[in-house]
């Protein structure tokens, strides 16, 4: 439901259309993107945080997947429950999904630090990503669309940060300037939408 509601407002010519992603598809979009969505079930693991994951059709995403990306996504947005707490380890070294992107250069980083219902959700996401097409800051397109829908369905939108530099998306077809959503790459400009894997949270 979420990454459809998402289709119409990133949609890009050629872009593809919602479908079941796996984990080698998402790897291979999300790689050199501008923007990537992915929406699933998340689970942080607080024991063992490199088996916290992503959960896809085909199994679950893993920090240990994630370690294989040559250059992560530009913004990444997590709708996915929990996907923006981290686990504290010796050392001070910050283990969890948002941490892992950030460590591979992504710039910014929007993901829950609670449970997150897919059904609601998808409205205050749509809110971001038209935001963020409209030239808005990742932390100013977050707060507006948090405003927006607070009225409504507060505790879908309340629980999302934005963790890391407070950046605008680079105009289609500059370097690195593809985007990516829920499994599937668009080479060049805006968003395809492709459903990942499980929903809700």
């Amino acid at each position: 439901m979420q990454v459809r509601a998402l289709a119409q407002p990133v949609q890009a010519p050629g872009a593809s259309r919602p479908d079941p992603a796996d984990r080698r598809a998402d790897l291979h979009g999300l790689d050199g993107a501008r923007l990537a969505h992915l929406a699933a079930h998340g689970r942080l693991h607080a024991a063992h945080p490199l088996f916290s994951s992503l959960h896809l059709s085909d199994g679950p995403l893993t920090l240990y997947d994630l370690e294989r990306l040559r250059r992560a996504p530009r913004v990444v947005v997590l709708a996915a429950c929990e996907s923006g707490r981290s686990i504290v380890r010796a050392g001070d070294e910050l283990l969890g999904l948002s941490a892992t992107f950030l460590a591979h250069g992504a710039r910014t980083v929007i993901a829950s630090v609670v449970p997150v219902p897919d059904a609601e959700t998808a409205s205050p996401m749509a809110a971001l990503h038209r935001l963020l097409a409209a030239g808005r800051s990742a932390a100013t397109a977050l707060a507006e669309a948090q405003g927006e829908v607070s009225g409504d369905l507060p505790g879908a939108s309340a629980g999302f940060v934005c963790i890391g530099a407070d950046v605008r998306l680079d105009p289609p077809g500059l370097p690195g300037g593809g985007a990516h959503a829920g499994g599937a790459h668009a080479g060049g400009g805006d968003a395809a939408a492709r459903a990942a894997g499980r929903r809700g949270g």
